[in-house]
């Protein structure tokens, strides 16, 4: 079984998502399930030019009762789950972002077995004025976050679930639960927040946290009426593994799709540092933590269930 995966909705050309995929590829996350609802065929390209190194792409379930975000989610937890021993849900413009220098993927494999699901602060960065190229990357435009912590949007908080702890997804926020406890990031208890009715109350400090980049605004406001900001260290760490990533990402989908890989660079002349070619030596070690040890990993896990069956979650 594998460890964690993130599920996405995506539609349209999607600006961020080669930014998005090397930013979670960076901090430690290996699987990505992405629903298509409406792609245009460049994105839909480089998404399929991955499907070898983590990212699986399936077309968006239709319901007529529910929207297409909910019935991917449904989808994604009837039939995929079971894949996954805990599954964030996020949009393309929701990072998860670990303190410097640590990783995803040892903060889950800490996740204590009782909890069912593990409630991660969201912090709401300020996109009314670039910094930057517009066509830049979204972690050099946008570094300055919302500064007061009692904020409303810094008050909502995500949850990375595990695998039977819910059934179906009504809020993408805070559902309830039929296994498990709900924690915190630092792994203590889920204490409810006295100003907000059945929500979490958020914690200040967190090992992960969520930045959530909300779409730009044509009609900013005014300077004086904005909220006060400041800017995040924690954000400014992670920009040089993630343009190390995109490098190394380019330099694959150039050996499997070279024509998606030029529009890509073209796309993404604003960011110079993607013209760097990456170390020979340095790609066969991405490879080598992409490519070939996923392979390896699905081999161990069909021999076990071979001979034990299939893992537990629980």
């Amino acid at each position: 079984m594998r460890t964690f995966a993130i599920v996405a909705v995506v539609e349209g050309a999607a600006p961020e998502l080669f930014e998005w995929l090397a930013f979670h590829r960076a901090v430690g996350v290996r699987h990505f399930v992405i629903y298509d609802n409406g792609l245009d065929s460049e994105a839909a390209a480089f998404l399929k030019a991955q499907a070898a190194i983590g990212v699986t792409t399936l077309p968006c379930p239709t319901r007529v009762d529910r929207t297409p975000l909910f019935a991917a989610y449904d989808h994604f937890l009837a039939s995929w789950a079971r894949l996954f021993r805990f599954a964030a849900f996020l949009g393309t413009d929701e990072f998860l972002v670990p303190a410097p220098g640590r990783s995803i993927e040892d903060w889950i494999a800490r996740i204590p077995p009782h909890a069912g699901a593990v409630v991660v602060n969201r912090r709401v960065f300020d996109t009314t004025a670039p910094e930057g190229p517009a066509s830049g990357l979204v972690l050099r435009r946008f570094p300055r976050s919302l500064a007061q912590a009692d904020h409303a949007e810094n008050r909502v908080v995500t949850s990375i679930y595990r695998q039977g702890a819910i059934t179906t997804i009504a809020d993408p926020h805070m559902t309830e639960l039929v296994r498990g406890e709900r924690l915190m990031s630092d792994f203590g208890p889920a204490e409810p927040d006295p100003q907000r009715p059945g929500a979490i109350l958020a914690v200040r400090h967190g090992e992960i946290r969520l930045n959530h980049y909300p779409r730009p605004v044509p009609s900013a406001p005014p300077p004086e009426t904005r909220a006060e900001t400041e800017p995040c260290t924690r954000t400014a760490s992670w920009v040089r593994p993630t343009l190390d990533e995109m490098r190394h990402l380019l330099a694959y989908v150039e050996s499997v799709a070279p024509s998606e890989a030029a529009r890509l660079r073209a796309r993404s002349a604003a960011v110079p540092e993607l013209a760097q070619p990456v170390a020979p030596r340095e790609h066969r070690l991405w490879r080598l933590r992409h490519l070939h040890r996923p392979r390896v990993e699905a081999a161990g896990r069909f021999v076990r269930r071979k001979i034990f069956g299939a893992p537990r979650p629980w």
